[in-house]
């Protein structure tokens, strides 16, 4: 797999081979714009799946399993690099792991203001929410650690995010199409002014 820095990187030696620090575009903002369009592809690719198959399985190679702490009934998801933009919180893929001692029901704050309580579950059983950076357990949960298998957003813990080839090829051509001939003028002056 590539790396979407590394990718967004070719494309600005592509347009801009002389690599100046004077050039309109930085490659900084290219590496941005790099992770934007990689989400949206990915989100696109998701969206077509679900079209044609029926569901949606996010690819392997974005789920990532952490068992993290419950305090006051709720885990704090804020230092992990989620892909939010999926649809329907899927995510979220899983909740207690495999071979749990109980269930883990994913619901809405909707749905459990409308229940309250009555949600003919098993006693063993437990209902889960994701509210912003935290999921909720509102009947609390068999541990004070719970796993979890989430959709991160690519990135390892050394900054650099690794891209599925066909996707990369795809934010590559992007990133190429969405600046050539879309470039102000040189600054010919070489003194960073706008005037030319």
């Amino acid at each position: 797999m590539a790396d979407l820095l590394s990718i967004a990187e070719l494309a600005w030696r592509q347009l801009f081979p002389k690599g100046k620090d004077e050039n309109k575009v930085l490659k900084e903002q290219f590496q941005a714009d790099a992770k934007s369009e990689y989400a949206y592809q990915i989100w696109l690719k998701i969206l077509a799946e679900k079209r044609e198959e029926g569901g949606i399985e996010i690819p392997s190679y974005l789920l990532t399993e952490k068992e993290l702490e419950v305090v006051d009934k709720e885990m704090d998801l804020s230092g992990l690099k989620i892909m939010r933009s999926l649809p329907s919180e899927t995510w979220l893929q899983n909740v207690g792991g495999f071979g749990c001692k109980c269930n883990y029901v994913k619901s809405t704050v909707n749905l459990s203001q409308v229940l309250c309580d009555d949600d003919s579950l098993d006693d063993a059983d437990r209902t889960y929410y994701p509210i912003g950076k935290k999921i909720i357990f509102p009947n609390g949960t068999h541990s004070d650690k719970v796993k979890i298998i989430y959709a991160n957003n690519g990135e390892l813990v050394d900054g650099k995010i690794e891209v599925d080839d066909a996707i990369g090829g795809i934010v590559r051509r992007s990133l190429i199409e969405l600046y050539i001939g879309k470039v102000g003028p040189e600054d010919k002056t070489n003194n960073s002014s706008s005037d030319t």
